[in-house]
């Protein structure tokens, strides 16, 4: 017996049977671009992120930070500060310029330290003065702008000379230590009482570097 003979069609039918089919070919493909696409246009993007020190406990300004008080965590880069610190070894020690919450990001500006005359004038040093009153360092916040009074120890108060007009306070010690979180306080020692570290001009610094143990020196706080 012969075998059967495959039916044939019309070639109308086949072409039109091919066309189809590659329509169809062409549409799945459409399809997964646009799928594709979406997936990317909708996604979450890559999870780059960063090593920062945070702040694991209450610290007043002015306290110096130990290892406890300090922790390294990833987050994501875009939460990043710029100027934000990535290992805590190199300011374990040194005090807070200011007060500092659980889960803060330490930056080079809020510890003492070269980071302290970060965004301030090319030319600018951090002169340190010592007052004669320190109780006045109650009411001098960081960012205050100050004139630097001095008056000679066999002078009269006629004769006080001003050594610095309109500087700017970056961080000082006052005797009342961790009483009020908001002012800057002293660092626990007696030897940093009445400190005051100040942005000043490097030629005004000079001046105020002759002032320690001389006559009286007191600050005066100026409008900005």
């Amino acid at each position: 017996m012969s075998p059967r003979a495959r039916p044939r069609y019309p070639l109308s039918l086949r072409f039109r049977t091919a066309v189809n089919r590659r329509h169809r070919l062409v549409a799945a493909a459409l399809c997964a671009v646009a799928l594709t696409l979406l997936i990317l246009r909708f996604a979450p993007p890559s999870a780059q992120s960063s090593p920062v020190v945070t702040v694991v406990n209450s610290i007043p300004a002015g306290q110096a930070l130990t290892s406890s008080d300090m922790n390294v965590q990833d987050v994501p880069i875009d939460w990043v500060p710029q100027d934000a610190l990535t290992d805590p070894a190199p300011v374990t020690g040194q005090p807070a310029t200011v007060a500092l919450v659980p889960g803060q990001f330490l930056t080079e500006s809020s510890v003492l330290g070269p980071g302290l005359l970060k965004g301030q004038p090319d030319g600018t040093t951090a002169a340190s003065i010592r007052v004669s009153d320190p109780a006045v360092l109650r009411h001098i916040r960081p960012g205050d702008s100050v004139d630097v009074v001095h008056q000679p120890d066999s002078a009269g108060h006629d004769q006080r000379k001003t050594m610095a007009e309109s500087v700017t306070v970056l961080w000082s010690a006052s005797e009342d230590a961790g009483q009020d979180a908001s002012l800057l306080s002293a660092s626990g020692t007696d030897s940093d009482l009445g400190l005051v570290v100040l942005a000043a001009p490097r030629d005004t610094a000079t001046g105020l570097a002759s002032l320690d143990g001389s006559g009286r020196t007191s600050l005066i706080l100026v409008a900005d």
